[in-house]
């Protein structure tokens, strides 16, 4: 995966749990991408084979019954997705409850992952992190 993945898209989600992946983000991640629930937030993680096989080989380097309890919580839910002829993919109902998602989503770019979020909780979520934020955490960077 040679280009970053960004930016910011509102799909719907019909019914059934289907979703209409950004055609921007699908044009990065590939064909085949996993879903697991987020690490530090209820959002889902998408991943491109190549990436997931990142993300758990940095999983097994989590030592001991902490190490086996993250993996068995986040891998169990994980789901291989391929976009249908529409560009569709199938969310699970597990990863649904685990963000929270109903009928509004977000899908954001996020470098090396594109990320679904239950919209309110996006909102809330950007909404906290304020410009004092990002320039206290940014000061010594030359941008």
């Amino acid at each position: 995966m040679a280009d970053p993945l960004c930016g910011t898209f509102t799909p719907s989600i019909d019914q059934k749990g289907r979703m209409s992946f950004p055609n921007k983000l699908r044009d990065i991640i590939g064909t085949e991408m996993y879903l697991c629930p987020g690490h530090d937030n209820h959002f889902i993680a998408v991943y491109s084979a190549e990436e997931f096989q990142s993300y758990r080989s940095k999983l097994y380097t989590v030592p001991g019954k902490i190490g086996s309890d993250i993996r068995r919580k986040l891998l169990s839910a994980a789901d291989k997705q391929i976009p249908d002829k529409q560009g569709r993919i199938f969310i699970t109902q597990q990863l649904r409850d685990y963000a929270g998602i109903t009928d509004d989503v977000v899908v954001i770019g996020s470098e090396n992952r594109a990320e679904i979020w239950n919209r309110a909780s996006w909102e809330k979520y950007i909404e906290s992190i304020t410009v004092e934020d990002i320039s206290a955490a940014l000061s010594e960077l030359v941008l």
